[in-house]
C-alpha cells in the first residue's frame, strides 16, 4: 500500500504566507496612494469651513458695529477675509500658513493648496446671519437658498467636496 500523502503536490505553508504578505503590501500601497488626493482635499475643505466660521465669529464679536465676510474668486483662484461692505477693501489676514499668501496681499492662493473652489462672496452681520450682498443694515440681501461651495483638486473635476452655508442661520455642518 502506497502513502498518498507523499505523492500529493501543493504549496507549503511558508509559500502561502509569503504570497499573502506580498498581496497585503501591494494593497496597502495602492490604497495609500489613492487616498492622498482625497485626504488633502478634505483637509483643505475643513480649513475653508474654519475660515468661514472665523469670519462669522468676528462679525458677531464686533457687537453689530461691523460686517465681515469671505470672498473667493475663480481667477486667479484665491480667497480672503474682509471687513466692511467692500470685499476689495479692508482685507484682513486669515489664520493660515503665510506661504499661501504668495503676493503678500493677505489673499490665500488656492493653487498653492492644489485645490480650486467655486466663486462666492458672503457677508456676516453682528448676529452671524449670512448675506450675498450687503450695503448697510437696511439694504442687504440675505442668502437664499443655502450657499453651496464646491471644492475640487486643482485642474480636476472630481472628487468634489462641498461646503453648505445655511441661509438665515449661517450654520456650516
Amino acid at each position: 500500500m502506497t502513502n498518498h500523502l507523499k505523492e500529493t503536490k501543493g504549496f507549503t505553508l511558508i509559500e502561502v504566507i509569503l504570497v499573502m504578505v506580498i498581496i497585503v503590501i501591494i494593497s496597502t500601497v495602492i490604497i495609500t496612494r489613492s487616498r492622498d488626493l482625497s485626504t488633502g482635499l478634505i483637509s483643505q475643505t475643513e480649513i475653508m469651513k474654519t475660515h468661514l466660521r472665523y469670519a462669522q465669529t468676528l462679525a458677531m464679536s464686533a457687537g453689530g458695529s461691523d460686517v465681515f465676510g469671505i470672498k473667493c474668486v475663480a481667477a486667479p483662484n484665491e480667497y480672503w477675509l474682509f471687513r466692511g461692505t467692500n470685499p476689495e477693501g479692508n482685507i484682513l489676514k486669515l489664520t493660515d500658513d503665510a506661504s499661501y499668501d504668495i503676493d503678500s496681499d493677505d489673499k490665500l492662493d488656492l493653487a498653492q493648496k492644489n485645490i480650486q473652489a467655486s466663486a462666492f462672496t458672503v457677508y456676516f452681520d453682528g448676529r452671524g446671519i449670512p448675506y450675498s450682498a450687503y450695503t448697510d443694515a437696511g439694504s442687504n440681501t440675505p442668502l437664499s437658498p443655502d450657499l453651496t461651495i464646491s471644492i475640487t483638486p486643482a485642474g480636476e473635476a472630481s472628487p468634489i467636496q462641498t461646503i453648505t452655508l445655511t441661509e438665515l442661520t449661517g450654520f456650516i455642518p
